[in-house]
């Protein structure tokens, strides 16, 4: 506070990306909390705007969406009931609770029946990837919180990822990258071009650059450049579409400087890469979720490649964690 501007400060207060890891073994779960903002907004529901969301671990490594009953008041509350056994154990599921996208938690419980068991699991060991990016990278607008494109990359890769989208404001600020190059990730993502179409081009050259080098003073690891999406109307709007080939030409010239300059472990991803569809927004410029999941699909085979970690389609060679 008071070194980030005002509107960063303040969207560092919403919960997008945080979720709570615990095990259980209760037949029901019910949570409950008050959020510090308004529940929804016109184009997004308030299961993405203040809804939470439920996944299962069984002892398989297998995900499971869980869907509670929920009610939006002055508390929230979502419960889920009649849920089943582990089919090894008693000693429950694992779980991941994803907090809201576009709104700060005052306070949450998690009840369960007496008799039953709750384990909150600490923070992964792990190095996490960090993404730094703007509205569409907080989770504008998916559904509901696991439906962001980093929590689904972060599902599908099972590392901790810190979601830094700020909507409106992911600018490459170098006070925020100050902060980023505070923690030792082992992959940053930086997909701001979407908040700086309405800079000068060489400007916005300038601004990839130096973030990329500020980076760099302190890390050596994997910094991963992406391209503006698009917008979803940039073919029937001239503006629109001058908008994104300024900015995402600018992007280019600076990542081919990086090249020239030879700063190594700098990667890159085009709008053609992205290759959102046509149905893939809710307005101009926000994905639906069928948005969010293509931009996952596309960003985790790039990061599988920087990050030498193979997939392949048998099962021996698909990794899973298990805990039996």
């Amino acid at each position: 506070k008071g070194v980030v501007s005002e509107p960063v400060w303040n969207l560092s207060q919403h919960s997008a990306g945080l979720a709570i890891h615990f095990y259980s073994n209760a037949p029901q779960i019910k949570v409950r909390y008050t959020v510090t903002g308004s529940v929804n907004m016109p184009h997004m529901p308030s299961t993405g705007v203040s809804g939470v969301d439920l996944y299962s671990i069984n002892s398989d490594g297998e995900w499971h969406f869980c869907f509670g009953n929920y009610s939006f008041k002055d508390t929230i509350t979502y419960t889920y009931n009649n849920i089943g056994k582990d089919r090894y154990h008693k000693q429950g599921f694992e779980y991941r609770l994803y907090l809201p996208l576009y709104n700060g938690v005052k306070w949450l419980e998690i009840g369960i029946p007496e008799d039953a068991k709750l384990e909150f699991i600490p923070v992964s060991p792990e190095k996490p990837i960090v993404l730094y990016g703007t509205s569409i990278a907080q989770g504008a607008c998916a559904s509901r919180p696991a439906m962001a494109w980093g929590t689904i990359l972060q599902r599908s890769l099972d590392y901790p990822l810190i979601n830094l989208g700020f909507s409106g404001n992911g600018k490459l600020a170098k006070e925020v990258l100050q902060f980023i190059g505070e923690m030792d990730a082992r992959l940053y993502i930086l997909d701001c071009m979407p908040n700086l179409p309405n800079q000068k081009e060489e400007d916005v050259t300038a601004l990839a650059i130096a973030a990329v080098k500020q980076l760099r003073e302190k890390h050596s690891a994997p910094i991963l450049l992406i391209e503006h999406g698009g917008y979803s109307n940039m073919y029937m709007d001239s503006i629109k579409y001058n908008e994104v080939t300024q900015v995402n030409r600018a992007s280019r010239k600076a990542y081919e400087q990086i090249q020239s300059e030879g700063i190594k472990d700098v990667y890159y991803l085009s709008r053609e890469d992205l290759n959102i569809p046509s149905d893939g927004w809710v307005d101009y410029v926000h994905p639906s979720d069928f948005g969010m999941k293509q931009q996952a699909i596309v960003v985790e085979r790039k990061v599988r490649e920087i990050l030498h970690i193979p997939l392949g389609s048998l099962t021996t060679t698909i990794p899973v964690t298990q805990r039996r």
